[in-house]
């Protein structure tokens, strides 16, 4: 019985049903009947029900052989299932032949095809990355059979008398979907926010929005960005994030998104140029982990290409995070915030040595909900503890292991800076408190003060000599370095931006955001432009800040009108 014989069959069936007894329009049978030959004239038709195909696929492994071509299409459509000992015939070479050997046999070119069709099912239902290694090995072998066969099929339509349905002209048209690259040509679309052609693809062949191939198509420009240049890697750098993280109209699950951040962080390691990139930041330590409270997560996931940990990743994540909370505790948790850069300025430089880090906070910034505490908080997730007794309420502690050594800061100023050996433990870091009473203990830990004008030197006398440097030349060097750009910063006195008349705002404010500089403009209100930072600290910015017109004041920053 051909297609539009069957089809005319069904309806006369309904019909002749429903004007015998209207409560029975709805033959499940003859329902079924049509909808399975729509598919064939047209659309891709729906699988069987996974526990119809289960029981096939199970008789099939028992057994070797199927009672009908019924049977036969169902192990088709199994051949991608997981059954519960985790058996899948993909992955198993003697089971996989015979399938592939009793599709072969077909004498019926229509009854090979829905084998096809079926198989095609299987092919996009797999999952590739989360499965074993035979059983990728097996679908390899089923993609490269799917190809072979698309093509036949193609090519003898007429002789194989096939009327070949609107599906199988969208897979030709994606025929790339059965090669070694089935989806970079979608990636440089995703990355404009343009999904038409893979919505295409998964209307047209009914691709589950789970399926590898989406999946692929996201994670296509992230691996294309390998072949990059730093600066093209950089430009694109935020469009990626936003797809990664499902920000267009494209779904993506959180195994996704750890894939795909895993990608892009591995690739920003490898820049020569590794500015902290906030946003990578923040979005690599919510999806993958901290990474130094969460080492065998991390490693799991952030690998180089050789599938090894990625360790230069890993540690600039690491770095950021580190500078990162240091800058909170002396921008948002001290008691000066940002007029504070001297305690800033001289912890930053010891990044590198800082081992592990807590932060100890107090009544208000327990409990402030303002976006700049939250954050805060959500950053130094698994490094938080109470502070007890603090005194004042909005006094907070920020603590640092370098190694055999604990040393503890305050926010509020006039407090001392402890520094204790680690054993014996001063105090208790793994519960969720801590006392003020028991970090400011001088029978047990040296106290230095910052009173005295040059109080950076004392503490580099006391701090350096344990932690095995020694002070002056071998100091640890800020990592707050500014790179000089193309032609440096030291423009010349005609340059345009080398006097009070012009100022490049755009590139001012991309260098002040990269280098994480303080600033307080006041001119909408009569007053200047400042960047609160002390003379001679880096004498490279402030080469910079004279060649755009600004001025020092000592105790204040540079300024412009």
């Amino acid at each position: 019985m051909n297609e539009l014989i069957q089809l005319q069959s069904s309806l006369a069936q309904i019909f002749r049903d429903g004007l015998r007894n209207p409560g029975s329009w709805e033959n499940p049978q003859a329902v079924k009947d049509i909808k399975d030959l729509n598919g064939t004239l047209n659309g891709v038709p729906s699988a069987p029900s996974s526990d119809s195909i289960e029981t096939i696929v199970l008789k099939y492994r028992r057994t070797q052989s199927v009672a009908s071509f019924r049977e036969l299409k169902y192990v088709c459509y199994g051949a991608a299932m997981k059954m519960q000992d985790g058996w899948c015939l993909l992955g198993n070479e003697r089971w996989r032949d015979k399938l592939f050997a009793d599709v072969d046999q077909l004498d019926e070119p229509r009854r090979r095809f829905k084998c096809f069709q079926a198989l095609l099912s299987s092919y996009f239902a797999f999952a590739p990355h989360d499965e074993q290694p035979t059983d990728r090995a097996g679908w390899i072998k089923l993609r490269s059979r799917l190809a072979i066969h698309r093509y036949q099929f193609e090519r003898n339509v007429t002789n194989w008398k096939l009327r070949l349905p609107e599906w199988f002209g969208v897979l030709s048209k994606h025929s790339n979907l059965l090669t070694e690259a089935p989806c970079d040509r979608y990636g440089s679309d995703l990355l404009r926010g343009d999904s038409a052609r893979i919505e295409e693809v998964r209307k047209g062949l009914s691709i589950p929005s789970n399926s590898w191939v989406m999946e692929e198509a996201i994670l296509a420009p992230m691996k294309s960005a390998a072949a990059w240049s730093d600066d093209t890697f950089k430009t694109h750098l935020d469009p990626l994030l936003r797809l990664a993280l499902g920000h267009t109209e494209m779904k993506v699950s959180d195994l996704l998104k750890r894939r795909a951040i895993a990608l892009l962080i591995s690739r920003y390691a490898r820049c020569e140029g590794k500015q902290e990139h906030p946003a990578l930041r923040d979005t690599a330590v919510s999806i993958i982990g901290n990474p130094w409270l969460k080492k065998k997560q991390w490693d799991a996931w952030v690998k180089k290409n050789d599938g090894q940990p990625d360790d230069e990743a890993r540690d600039l994540v690491n770095s950021w995070l580190k500078q990162r909370l240091i800058k909170d505790f002396f921008d948002v948790l001290s008691e000066d915030g940002r007029a504070d850069q001297r305690r800033l300025n001289y912890w930053l430089r010891f990044e590198t040595e800082i081992e592990d880090l807590w932060l100890a906070l107090g009544p208000d910034a327990t409990s402030d909900r303002s976006k700049p505490f939250q954050d805060l908080r959500e950053r130094a997730v698994g490094r938080l503890l109470r502070l007890e007794n603090p005194g004042q309420s909005n006094n907070n502690a920020f603590i640092m292991r370098m190694g055999d050594w604990l040393i503890v800061e305050f926010g509020i100023t006039g407090n001392a800076c402890y520094v204790y050996p680690l054993t014996p433990a001063p105090f208790a870091l793994h519960g969720k408190t801590v006392s003020l009473y028991k970090l400011k203990n001088k029978n047990l830990g040296e106290a230095h003060n910052h009173i005295a004008k040059g109080w950076e030197s004392n503490f580099d006398r006391a701090i350096c000599s344990k932690i095995g440097y020694k002070p002056g030349k071998d100091m640890p060097r800020p990592r707050l370095q500014v790179e000089q750009p193309r032609g440096g910063y030291a423009a010349s006195s005609n340059s345009p931006d080398a006097n009070s008349k012009g100022l490049n705002e755009t590139e001012f404010w991309r260098q002040v955001r990269q280098y994480s500089l303080p600033t307080d403009d006041k001119r909408d209100k009569g007053g200047a432009l400042w960047v609160n930072i002390e003379q001679s600290r880096y004498p490279t910015i402030d080469q910079w800040l004279e060649s755009l017109g600004f001025k020092y004041r000592p105790g204040r920053g540079w300024w412009r009108e």
